[in-house]
Parts: structure tokens; sequence; C-alpha cells
């Protein structure tokens, strides 16, 4: 990738702008009530705007769907899980597993009633 200089004559630095194509056409199209709700709502709950959400299933036929809160938080929540369960398996080979084995049980049960809760 090259960088081409500005018409003053300095560089240009950083990633290069996307091209990104214009959208210059439109299809028309009529909803009832109940339906234009339905997708209003599909699309809300996606984060995404009803006509983005169209645009989405008419093109790919399935609108990819986006992490919710409660999806950020369920992984936050494993990774300090997963962090704690690397920590006692270190202790376990430094002193034996007899002195960690209740440790490693209760993160096992949290673990099991965090994702059974779902």
């Amino acid at each position: 990738m090259e960088n081409k200089d500005k018409p003053d004559g300095e560089t240009l630095r950083g990633r290069p702008k996307k091209e990104k194509e214009k959208l210059s056409c439109s299809i028309n199209l009529k909803l009832s009530e109940k339906d234009f709700k339905s997708v209003k709502e599909k699309a809300g709950k996606l984060g995404m705007k009803a006509t983005q959400y169209a645009r989405g299933m008419v093109l790919k036929g399935s609108v990819k769907l986006r992490f919710s809160l409660e999806d950020l938080d369920l992984m936050r929540k494993l990774s300090g899980m997963a962090n704690n369960l690397n920590q006692i398996a270190r202790q376990a080979n430094k002193s034996g597993l007899a002195n960690t084995a209740m440790e490693v049980i209760s993160i096992t049960t949290k673990i099991k009633k965090l994702l059974d809760d779902r």
C-alpha cells in the first residue's frame, strides 16, 4: 500500500480510507402496521435500524446477531472465573491437589450455576 502525497506535499499516514459504495437506489416496501412493528422490534433487539435489518435480510437472507449486554456480561464473568481457575491450577501444582480441591469444586459449581441460569 503506497501513501499518496497530499496537495501541499505532505505524506499521508495511517490506514487508507475504505471506498464505501453509496446507496443510491431504493425499493419501496409497504408493510402492515403489525409487520412493521415486528421488523422494528427484531432490528431493535439486534441494535440496528429497521432499514439496516431489512437490507440485511433481503441481501443475505439473515442478519448476524450481535452480542447483547447480557452476553457480554456473561463472557466477562466466565473470563474472570477462568482466570481464577488458572490460578488455582498453578497453586495446585505448587502445593498439591488436596489443598486446593475445595476451591476447584467451588468454582466449578459457580460456573455450572452461571451457565444453567441462562
